[in-house]
């Protein structure tokens, strides 16, 4: 009887010590969040999905403010999950909450998945820790990111495929695949890594799982045909550009950015990155660990699709970075095995604590920077509300592409650009003309762009007054453009008047 009431105990203070782990960084994602109030430019597109699923129970796929009406095609499952409890509470605080939440359960199912793969709990729980405090989980606050509970998903299905042995985990499986097919695309990332885990397991003539094989054959071809049916039209209509969302030729570099170790290591940490490191060198060269490999293959396809510009540069770090700080708790293991062989086991407490010491110390500043939130100015909030009481609903509104789902929410108007590019035909001279728009000082060819595009009022924000260098439009003239809001911000009415 004292064997089992011992395991127990055991049990109950490693999930005690885990629990509490989650619970500290939950509580200081929130912290942080909670104190920034609005959100980044993106995230009132979410929050607007959220309202129109809350209050007509359907998303929003044909839009008509959104480039003055377009047709959207995405997953809504994440939208489902805040408009249902914004039934419960505010949306603006949903939209805080769940994110958090999401990202810090992330710490739960990485020591699961570490301690699975190193069967040490020291290991895994140090990984746990890792995880938690990495500086690129920390650019994502206040973003209302998709990808907090698509990393949760994904991972929580690479511990399921680990265990798809055991009784029950194929179900989960395709259980969590299903859910994630309506959450984002971003399942296929992992889908590649179990292929070339498969490639991998061959090269080193390993023998493959049959229930292996044919889950992930399952999976893929269900997440291939979801995902065509999704978006052929996407495709047809952007050829190979769909890959990289249509998004315009001068802001490829800043979504899809090229990789570097010094960007790596602000990203990760480089205690993380060298243990992580020296964990894929031990695995493929010195020793076998299926489930070690199962990682290092999806650390590798994380990396080879940042480097070939095939995923958004912040989600490629995301994914690259816990991969590698799972690799990191093998490495832990490996140094801890190695102090318990010796005739001084307590240096093993000594070789954690400087552990944690380096990591801290090596994320310190990453992890301060990132939390520099590049959320709308409050004057450019008020100016937005005062076009809203001011205008007419049919009325266009051209800002910046970053402030377009902005004017969306707050103004309730038509934009003229926002940062969905998908199904926007021409986007790059859109994008081009919007730009012009702020810069240009030749007042006939203003006047043809903005005849061109419908506008009906202009919102020079603080922000593209920064950006800019400007504090009014050049092309300003009172007898075609009328400043009526000049407080910090600026609002243009165009007169409708002829160029000649």
């Amino acid at each position: 009887m004292k064997k089992p009431k011992n395991g127990k105990k055991k049990f109950s203070r490693e999930y005690f010590f885990v629990i509490l782990l989650f619970l500290i960084i939950l509580g200081a994602r929130l912290f942080i969040t909670l104190n920034e109030p609005g959100f980044e430019y993106d995230a009132y597109d979410a929050l607007r999905q959220a309202e129109h699923i809350k209050q007509t129970g359907l998303p929003l796929f044909q839009d008509s403010l959104s480039y003055s009406g377009r047709i959207l095609v995405f997953p809504p499952f994440f939208y489902y999950l805040l408009a249902g409890f914004s039934f419960i509470l505010p949306l603006t605080l949903v939209a805080k909450l769940i994110p958090s939440i999401a990202f810090s359960a992330l710490v739960i199912v990485i020591y699961l998945i570490a301690k699975h793969i190193t069967k040490n709990r020291t290991a895994a729980f140090i990984a746990a820790l890792f995880s938690g405090f990495v500086p690129v989980l920390y650019t994502t606050l206040n973003q209302v990111s998709v990808y907090s509970l698509s990393l949760l998903l994904i991972f929580l299905l690479s511990y399921a495929f680990l265990r798809i042995e055991e009784k029950g985990f194929v179900i989960l499986s395709i259980v969590l695949t299903a859910v994630l097919l309506l959450t984002h695309t971003s399942i296929f990332v992992l889908l590649i890594s179990f292929l070339v885990y498969f490639l991998i397991l061959r090269l080193e003539k390993q023998k493959l799982s049959i229930k292996e094989v044919e889950t992930t054959l399952f999976l893929f071809f269900l997440a291939l045909w979801l995902n065509i049916l999704l978006y052929k039209k996407a495709f047809f209509l952007h050829g190979i550009s769909f890959i990289r969302q249509n998004i315009p030729a001068p802001l490829l570099s800043a979504y899809f950015m090229d990789i570097s170790f010094l960007g790596v290591i602000y990203a990760v940490g480089l205690i993380p990155l060298l243990l992580g490191v020296y964990a894929v060198y031990h695995v493929l060269f010195k020793t076998r660990s299926r489930a070690a490999t199962l990682f290092i293959s999806f650390a590798l396809v994380s990396f080879i699709m940042l480097w070939l510009k095939l995923i958004p540069f912040r989600a490629g770090l995301l994914f690259l970075s816990l991969n590698l700080i799972i690799l990191s708790a093998y490495s832990i293991k490996i140094i801890l095995v190695s102090i318990s062989k010796t005739r001084m086991p307590r240096l093993s407490i000594i070789a954690i604590t400087f552990i944690i010491i380096l990591f801290v110390l090596t994320t310190a500043t990453p992890f301060v920077s990132t939390l520099t939130i590049h959320r709308p100015p409050a004057e450019d909030i008020k100016a937005l509300e005062w076009i809203k009481e001011n205008t007419h609903e049919d009325d266009i509104v051209l800002g910046r592409v970053e402030e377009g789902f902005l004017i969306n929410y707050i103004a309730e108007r038509k934009n003229v650009a926002d940062s969905n590019f998908l199904f926007i035909k021409n986007i790059n001279q859109r994008y081009e003309d919007v730009n012009h728009l702020f810069t240009l000082r030749l007042k006939s060819e203003a006047v043809r762009l903005i005849n061109k595009y419908d506008i009906d009022y202009i919102f020079l924000s603080t922000r593209s007054m920064d950006e800019y260098s400007m504090a009014e439009l050049f092309y300003a003239e009172e007898d075609c453009l009328e400043l009526v809001y000049d407080k910090d911000a600026l609002i243009y009415e165009f007169l409708r008047c002829n160029i000649e």
